[in-house]
């Protein structure tokens, strides 16, 4: 069994649903309130529990081989779990999206193709940069 399978116990590990194995480990920054509440969306959608969710902000996160905490926090980071493989920033979402139900599958079979995804990773790495304004400005700590 995968070692982020073996954690799923942990606090800062979790899926939404025990019906189905996940696919894939989404580890994201549950300190940042702007990318705490976008997760918290996903985790709603996330109903057959293909997504394991993983909080890297705290003390002791979770981290794949390879990999550290200020690495995971820096960007968003989805492992395939079959595989092992990593994936990063808008490659990462669109894997998220094609685990998530319809219209959001869909929406992962689009961005999938390289066009797609490399606009969408210009997007990311503007959103990176404005990041900290966007979540000093709307989105408040609650």
């Amino acid at each position: 069994m995968d070692k982020v399978s073996d954690r799923a116990s942990e606090d800062n590990v979790s899926t939404t649903s025990a019906a189905t194995e996940p696919s894939i480990a989404v580890y994201y920054d549950g300190g940042c309130p702007m990318c705490a509440k976008e997760i918290a969306h996903y985790r709603k959608l996330d109903t057959a529990g293909r997504v394991q969710w993983v909080d890297i902000a705290g003390p002791n996160p979770s981290c794949p081989i390879g990999y550290n905490q200020p690495t995971l926090l820096a960007r968003f980071h989805v492992k395939e779990l079959a595989t092992d493989r990593m994936l990063d920033g808008a490659a990462g979402f669109v894997r998220l999206w094609q685990a998530m139900p319809t219209p959001w599958r869909q929406l992962g079979a689009i961005a999938s193709f390289a066009p797609v995804t490399w606009v969408l990773e210009l997007g990311y790495r503007i959103t990176l940069k404005v990041r900290p304004l966007m979540t000093r400005y709307l989105f408040k700590r609650s």
